[in-house]
């Protein structure tokens, strides 16, 4: 090759480094660019329960002071159908948080948490035990009002959608902070587990052990808070 023709090449090598698009340019100024990026802090499901729950200890808290906490429980000897609502009640929306705070953080080829599922299933019987009361032993109104005890069950209806209202916030703005692939599912477990953690604070006050108003009432609740949240959660967290 002469020495003009490879002056040439120089010129055109040199012309096409310096025009945008051209082979020879970097449009990326990978330097420039790690400059500017900022460390972002990992979302741990951990912390984002322990969120939940502290919301619900404030809350049992704030009912055991303002409703008075149940005799048994105040006594140290709390009745066992207490004990069973209760872990019920904690077990299920622990195992629903964990799975809807999951969502936050996806992971390609993770599997999905479904033991919220085998809890639910555990959680059925005391609605399944209620309707087995209102088929066999429920005769008129009267039974069905001595059983259900209206007021003080709209009580708990109350109670409990508001100290759901106060965890499910907290959960929500926590996976706010995150990418959410699911929000329709994330809703519906958000729903469920603030409602199940928020009857569980409400608990601590509640004095009934009869199935039938365990299986009606906290059922009502729960479903409630988790059609609530199918509506309401998604529209937060879409992005």
């Amino acid at each position: 090759m002469s020495g003009t023709a490879e002056h040439e090449l120089d010129l055109i090598m040199q012309h096409d480094a310096s025009t945008p698009g051209k082979p020879g340019v970097d449009l990326l100024d990978i330097d420039r660019l790690a400059g500017e990026l900022v460390p972002v802090r990992r979302l741990r499901v951990r912390e984002g329960l322990a969120i939940a729950l502290a919301m619900m200890a404030i809350c049992g808290l704030a009912i055991g002071f303002g409703l008075g906490v149940r005799g048994d429980v105040a006594n140290g000897v709390p009745h066992w159908m207490f004990i069973a609502r209760s872990a019920t009640l904690l077990g299920l929306g622990t195992a629903a948080a964990a799975a809807a705070l999951s969502s936050a953080s996806p992971s390609i080829g993770g599997t999905r948490r479904t033991f919220w599922t085998w809890t639910l299933a555990i959680a059925s019987v005391f609605p399944l035990g209620a309707i087995g009361v209102w088929i066999g032993d429920v005769r008129s109104l009267d039974d069905a009002r001595r059983f259900l005890d209206p007021q003080y069950g709209m009580q708990c209806l109350r109670m409990s959608a508001l100290c759901a209202a106060f965890i499910g916030t907290a959960m929500t703005v926590w996976m706010k902070r995150g990418a959410p692939v699911s929000p329709n599912r994330s809703g519906w477990l958000v729903g469920l587990a603030s409602g199940s953690l928020g009857a569980a604070a409400y608990s601590i006050s509640c004095s009934e052990n009869v199935v039938m108003y365990i299986g009606t009432w906290y059922t009502l609740a729960i479903a409630s808070c988790a059609i609530a949240g199918r509506l309401i959660v998604p529209r937060v967290l879409r992005w």
